[in-house]
């Protein structure tokens, strides 16, 4: 151990006057006593041994002078933050010490972030090589591991390019080779290593640049890499993609290949059980929506205008091929229509048909569910059903004032909201494990859907046109994903095994498009109904109608005039009856009480609740909430669950598990 000095002229003291000091001294005795002793002898063997301790002694000197040397420069490169009381080396290779131990006072403030990178900093910049740094806060000690293969020490300058010189380079290739560099080092760093810089043969862009750089915790920052290709796309020519290799502190920029644009439905494309191609990627690979539990429902989000209704044209196509039927809500009544008279597809445009046949799903699902808890059938085992609800706050508030309407007629009915509402929560929650999938179209992004338990089951997402940052935080946890797509129909983020990527949504248009209607789309459109055609076949031969659940329902949008359209609904089943489907109203209550009791997937964040904890009823606040599903096959031993994350009255926080099928007590605030 070395314990250092804390002043530089401590530092830079002589290390050779002491051992010349002593041999003077021994040379002086030994002359000495020869004189009084009168013994000449003794003066030679003197004079050899002053000679000895002054070369060992200034060698040795000499050598602890530069083996210490490490610890003082520390010692007063540190002398201004961290203040260190004591710097040790240890485990030394070569000499060279492998690990650092460094006592620190008291009144550091290691909890700080930045003062912490500012000692790491100095270290690696004195070092010259890559530490690595342990914070012993409860000991005041900083152990740093040093990467003696690193440790050259040599600091190399020229006025040429660091970069190797290709023979074949033209000019402008030379020029931007070093313009590459100099950006790379003004970005991250003059440590930074340009390791290659390539071209595509004779162009003068580059085309792809590999960068090595020193071991640091901010690459793992979403924002720091965000701005590095920003800056990166502001100084050189083209635009840019990253790829982070963190392992290896290595990072690949690729000049970005044209986006695809106006791509239509891929024909070609072998049909693959339950995935539902829809999008092609910048690199020109097909994307699909794997129907599962994994990503069970999807959330799609754009404004009029942006592609929303082509790219759930693309889903109900995908599950017809497949044999999938599809009940298609589209309460702005004109955007399917030429899926009307397709097998397999049921439309419904009017509120009150929506309504009934969400009660409808939800009775289906609840029966499938049944099947599964009486060991009559097994998760998965049921016919897959696409259910889509484009559209939905126009829906919700048409059905909003119809149940106005109706409450007004029967003032027996309660209820601040028309309990086809409720079903389709349930639904949100519950229907996957039924066989039942879920699309959702909406305008904007809405935190009724991308919170709570609606976030864990809308987990294949895609937005259309350019995000606001609130927007993309919402749907992707990055301000950045989204906000510079350009102006392109189609164009998207979306859900993909590799993340949120772009995407261009296949082009699908039917003939009720007019003239945007071209001949190459007819060929693509009467090829896809072949197919959907010959699906619908297997159904023909007495086999069970796969919308059979709908009832009437199937045949309702059929009434065009308005006075037959009544008349239709005259046979909708009593609301009463649609009700008592949703356990969730089985304690309806009057707008103005203080608590009602509600299913657990009708809780939002920030409600008031009544949970049993340890035993105890107490109120508590929920703080979020998370929707799960056990791996066992068994449905009674594990199935599906809800954990609530609160804080009580009291501060104190906790995580409480509940069957989806438990009721709690809400709290809500007395009407006006």
């Amino acid at each position: 151990m070395a314990t250092p000095s804390t002043t530089a002229e401590q530092a830079e003291r002589p290390q050779t006057v002491a051992p010349v000091l002593y041999g003077v001294g021994i040379a002086m005795i030994s002359y000495a006593a020869s004189s009084l002793l009168n013994i000449p002898a003794i003066l030679p063997w003197g004079l050899a041994a002053a000679f000895l301790v002054a070369v060992l002694g200034t060698t040795a000197a000499v050598l602890m002078h530069r083996r210490r040397r490490l610890v003082r420069d520390l010692t007063q490169a540190l002398a201004t933050g961290l203040r260190p009381t004591k710097i040790s080396a240890r485990k030394r290779v070569g000499g060279i010490p492998t690990r650092l131990a460094i006592t620190y006072p008291a009144d550091f403030p290691d909890r700080d972030e930045k003062a912490r990178a500012e000692v790491r900093q100095i270290i690696a910049t004195r070092l010259g090589a890559p530490v690595s740094a342990t914070w012993k806060t409860n000991r005041r000690q900083l152990l740093c591991d040093i990467d003696v293969a690193a440790l050259t020490g040599d600091i190399i300058e020229s006025d040429t390019p660091t970069d190797v010189a290709h023979a074949d380079d033209t000019a402008e290739q030379s020029r931007l080779r070093t313009r590459t560099t100099d950006v790379v080092h003004a970005i991250m760093g003059p440590n930074a290593n340009v390791a290659d810089v390539a071209f595509d043969g004779d162009s003068d862009t580059p085309t792809r640049v590999e960068v090595t750089y020193p071991t640091t915790s901010k690459d793992l920052s979403a924002g720091y890499r965000s701005r590095v290709v920003l800056q990166l796309d502001s100084k050189l020519p083209g635009t840019w993609r990253d790829t982070w290799d963190f392992e290896n502190d290595k990072v690949t920029f690729e000049l970005r290949p044209p986006f695809p644009t106006n791509v239509r439905y891929p024909l070609l494309y072998k049909a693959r059980t339950n995935e539902l191609p829809y999008a092609v990627t910048e690199s020109n690979s097909i994307v699909s929506w794997k129907l599962g539990s994994k990503n069970p429902h999807c959330l799609v989000v754009g404004p009029t205008g942006s592609g929303k209704t082509v790219f759930i044209r693309n889903l109900v196509i995908g599950a017809r091929v497949l044999g999938i039927p599809v009940v298609l809500c589209d309460p702005k009544m004109t955007e399917y229509l030429d899926f009307q008279d397709m097998e397999g597809v049921t439309v419904l445009t009017e509120a009150e048909n929506i309504a009934a046949a969400l009660g409808a799903a939800h009775k289906e699902m609840m029966s499938r569910y049944d099947r599964i808890k009486r060991r009559q059938a097994r998760k998965g085992e049921f016919p897959k059903v696409l259910f889509i609800l484009d559209e939905f706050y126009i829906f919700k508030e048409a059905v909003q004032e119809m149940w106005q309407e109706m409450k007004a007629e029967n003032k027996e009915l309660k209820g601040r909201e028309h309990p086809c509402l409720s079903l389709w929560r349930r639904m949100v929650v519950l229907a996957r494990t039924a066989g039942i999938h879920l699309v959702l179209g909406i305008q904007r992004p809405d935190a009724e859907f991308l919170t709570g338990l609606a976030r864990d089951s809308f987990r294949m997402r895609v937005s259309l046109d350019r995000s606001t940052p609130e927007t993309a935080m919402m749907m992707w946890g990055d301000r950045k994903m989204g906000t510079d797509l350009p102006n392109i129909q189609g164009r998207a983020v979306a859900t993909t095994d590799q993340g949120p990527q772009y995407v261009q949504v296949n082009r699908l248009l039917t003939p009720e498009d007019g003239s945007d209607f071209d001949q190459a789309d007819a060929e693509v459109w009467a090829q896809l109904v072949s197919r959907m055609t010959a699906q619908a076949e297997q159904y023909a031969n007495g086999q069970e109608d796969p919308l059979s659940f709908l009832g009437w329902l199937k045949h309702a949008e059929e009434y065009a005039l308005p006075a037959a359209r009544t008349a239709a609904t005259e046979q909708l089943p009593p609301i009463e009856d649609v009700a008592q489907t949703s356990t969730a109203s089985a304690a309806a209550v009057e707008d103005t009480a203080d608590d009602e009791e509600v299913g657990v997937y009708d809780l939002e964040p920030g409600n008031s609740v009544l949970l049993d904890i340890d035993g105890d009823d107490v109120w508590v606040e929920i703080q979020d909430l998370h929707f799960g599903e056990d791996d066992d096959e068994d449905l009674e031993a594990a199935g599906e669950w809800i954990e609530i994350d609160y804080i009580d009255e009291q501060g104190a926080t906790g995580t409480l598990r509940l069957d989806v099928d438990d009721m709690v007590q809400r709290r809500t605030p007395v009407a006006a």
